[in-house]
């Protein structure tokens, strides 16, 4: 099979790779595609995400600053100010919301240091963080264009628990981080450990 041919079986594979596998060109070529369903692609538009993306991935740290702003309709969005795309595309859903919900203690905008790993803390480390108000996210799934699934623990973790919708047991709420995660940490991480901080 040819390196093209490859290339191409790669990115089709997509569901089984991480960020962290692939080449640039080919997390370009698979993030445009996914992001290209949005409907505003332009040439420009295309080379700023180019840079986006570049500019995340070989400027990858383990300690990121981010910003969240609660607008219309309790809708939470991540502070992105060089998104080339629509605004709906930094929206926090599927779980994210209400993690943000949590952290941000009834306030419209909440800031947060995130340490991206891919080790977990030892238990008793872990546990001293989490006096701190300091939560884990451990990734349970990952594909390059679906996003991450991570669960969440932490000294708030019972007001994250949600019911099973067919069994009504109390269980732990999941969140999803969508693939517009890449273009700010350049991976999906094993872990992610988040506190809220004040601005």
């Amino acid at each position: 099979m040819s390196n093209t041919e490859n290339s191409k079986k790669t990115v089709r594979d997509n569901d089984q790779m991480t960020a962290d596998s692939l080449s640039i060109s080919e997390i370009r070529k698979v993030v445009t595609e996914q992001l290209s369903g949005y409907g505003d692609v332009d040439g420009m538009s295309v080379m700023k995400l180019v840079r986006l993306l570049g500019s995340a991935i070989t400027g990858r740290k383990e300690e990121y600053k981010l910003s969240f702003n609660r607008e219309e309709e309790d809708r939470w969005y991540v502070d992105f100010p060089n998104w080339p795309w629509k605004k709906g595309n930094l929206e926090m859903v599927c779980g994210a919301d209400k993690f943000l919900d949590l952290l941000s203690e009834g306030k419209d905008r909440v800031s947060i240091i995130a340490k991206a790993t891919s080790e977990k803390l030892d238990e008793a480390e872990f546990l001293q963080l989490m006096q701190d108000g300091w939560h884990e996210l451990s990734q349970t799934q990952s594909s390059l264009t679906g996003g991450a699934t991570y669960t969440v623990r932490g000294n708030k973790t019972e007001q994250f628990i949600r019911k099973h919708p067919l069994t009504g047991e109390s269980m732990p709420r999941t969140l999803w981080l969508c693939p517009v995660t890449l273009f700010v940490v350049g991976r999906y991480p094993k872990y992610f450990y988040v506190k809220a901080i004040e601005e």
